[in-house]
């Protein structure tokens, strides 16, 4: 290293030393939340003054030296510029021991990559660019220099968005002084990233710490001029009342004596004043009370409350009032509404539900005859079958083609009806034309197993309703009773209609269905028992069947004698109606 024979080096002395002193002034002088800023000044400083000096060095190993120093104010900004924001904008309980070792985890990894050189995780090749106008380093960087500059651009813009968000109703000096911090934070965010997309100064300058120096200076004006942590109790007030939390103060006897906007809008904003009613007043569902005296220190509980005819949930944190060091003088009750959080896990639980079963299906249903069919083929091709014994396994092999081609297709119509909602397209039409086609469609297996069907729907029987999601109804309830009927025994599809309602059944005089599968038919459980003459299900049918009428406004019911037969029924609408909202 010599004496700095280049402006940037130079800047970079003058104005770290200077960050320097008013670092220290500030860290040793001001309150407890402005020492973190201190300390963010502090490391600006750092890395400013031995960014220069690196600047200053002429040899690769001197050059190491200082970046290993200049890391202790790079690796850790992130870190102390989010404490500093949580306490500024009134966070404080979020920074407990686990929490503060959290948000240092990585910048103690950062500073340990760097110092060991560990597997190049920091800088995965460094040498010395000597096609400058002065020694310049020249960095590839590692895995972990990316992971901590993902890192670094979290940090900042969470502590941003906590400004923004707790700030944005601000009024007078707090909106100058709130304007000045973002000002201030989006400086070197700005600058930073024009350094990753490699515009930088001789190739390798990195512009970031000038940046924040600016920021130091910015930040400053504002210490200077507005006093911005001087008013930070008048902050507060503003920003409970802009919270988007409610905020209850009761007293030891459990009164009310203070809550913000946020609080009387949850309460249903019933009364002008809810200064002086008690807790079981106002929240008949629960003893808050009692629950502030079981809970720990910032204890958390969960509470309902039916809210213009809806059931909203909230997270309430209780924090007690010391008076002294074991009295209380009364309780805060904070409310986050945590509804969407709520209804986002039933709806997250319903889609592991789905996988699960979808998994389950293709796993057992739909592998099982596949593989059956590749062995067929393969023994084929092989020679091992000859021709007369594969044509005389010619009719399992269509059996099987047909179980397939009927799971696979009621798969993607139930798949898609749960994952993004089947578009219900419902119109006035007649029954009868809808089921004339299923007679022709079923006509061989029925033959096959000597079985009569007889569609008794007459014309001009209408229904409003989706005929494609109908038309796959009925297919699945006739082939379930052609699957469960003996020789000479008789499928009857019927409609009746009473009122604004139509009924059709599908009914067979088959085996019928035992007590404990007739509970399980519409539990949204999928299982499939084997037919008369060892016929393959689905097991999506019957639930394909239910998803499809209750989505036109319809429900279906079966009524079965063990050995005497079964019978399927469902009713639609035959004047349109509003349907299920399907998205």
């Amino acid at each position: 290293m010599h004496f700095p024979d280049n402006i940037f080096a130079i800047i970079l002395l003058i104005t770290g030393m200077f960050s320097l002193w008013v670092g220290l002034a500030v860290f040793y002088k001001l309150s407890l939340a402005v020492r973190w800023f201190g300390a963010i000044i502090l490391a600006t400083a750092v890395w400013a003054i031995t960014y220069g000096l690196e600047l200053s060095s002429v040899d690769l190993s001197t050059m190491l030296f200082w970046t290993d120093i200049e890391y202790l104010g790079v690796a850790t900004l992130p870190a102390l510029w989010i404490v500093f924001v949580m306490r500024f904008t009134g966070k404080e309980a979020w920074l407990s021991k686990w929490n503060l070792s959290f948000i240092f985890l990585i910048p103690g990894l950062t500073l340990f990559f760097k110092w060991t050189g560990v597997f190049g995780l920091q800088y995965a090749h460094i040498s010395v660019s000597k096609n400058t106008p002065f020694p310049l380093l020249n960095i590839t960087p590692g895995i972990w220099y990316q992971i901590h500059t993902v890192f670094f651009y979290m940090m900042l813009a969470w502590g941003i968005g906590l400004i923004v968000t707790k700030f944005k109703k601000a009024e007078g000096i707090l909106k100058r002084q709130n304007r000045l911090i973002l000002v201030g934070a989006m400086i070197p965010w700005a600058v930073n990233l024009i350094y990753l997309l490699h515009i930088r100064p001789f190739k390798y300058i990195d512009l970031t710490p000038f940046a924040f120096i600016s920021t130091s200076l910015v930040i400053g004006i504002g210490l200077l001029r507005f006093r911005l942590f001087d008013i930070m109790p008048v902050a507060r007030e503003k920003i409970i009342e802009a919270l988007h939390e409610g905020i209850l103060v009761a007293d030891q006897q459990g009164r009310a004596v203070d809550l913000n906007p946020q609080m009387k809008k949850i309460l249903g904003n019933q009364k002008r004043s809810y200064i002086g009613d008690t807790l079981n007043m106002l929240f008949t569902e629960i003893d808050l009370l009692k629950e502030a005296e079981n809970q720990p220190e910032h204890g958390q509980l969960e509470v309902s409350r039916k809210e213009n005819g809806q059931t909203r949930f909230y997270a309430v944190t209780i924090t007690p009032l010391p008076e002294q060091k074991t009295i209380h003088s009364g309780n805060v009750f904070l409310f986050r509404d945590i509804t969407d959080r709520k209804q986002n896990e039933q709806k997250l639980e319903e889609l592991n539900q789905l996988k699960d079963r979808l998994f389950s299906i293709i796993a057992h249903d739909l592998r099982s005859p596949l593989i059956g069919l590749a062995d067929m083929i393969r023994l084929a091709e092989e020679g091992d079958l000859n021709s007369e014994e594969f044509i005389s396994l010619l009719p399992e092999l269509s059996k099987n083609i047909g179980y397939t081609s009927g799971l696979v297709e009621n798969l993607l119509y139930w798949a898609k009806s749960q994952l993004s909602g089947a578009t219900v397209n419902p119109v006035l039409f007649d029954l009868q034309p809808v089921t004339a086609p299923l007679l022709g469609l079923f006509q061989h297996n029925a033959d096959e197993k000597g079985v009569k069907i007889h569609n008794q729907i007459r014309e001009a029987t209408f229904v409003y309703a989706d005929p494609d999601m109908i038309q796959a109804v009925l297919r699945n309830l006739v082939a379930n009773a052609i699957k469960f009927c003996r020789q000479d025994d008789f499928v009857f599809i019927n409609a009746s209609s009473s009122g604004e309602q139509v009924t059709i059944s599908v009914e067979d005089t088959g085996v019928g269905i035992n007590k404990e599968n007739l509970s399980r038919l519409f539990a949204q459980e999928n299982f499939t028992t084997r037919g008369t003459v060892n016929e393959q299900g689905t097991g999506l049918g019957l639930m394909l069947c239910q998803e499809f009428i209750e989505k036109n406004n319809g429900t279906i019911s079966v009524d079965s004698v063990l050995g005497k037969g079964s019978r399927f029924s469902f009713s639609l609408p035959c004047v349109a109606h509003e349907l299920v909202d399907m998205h």
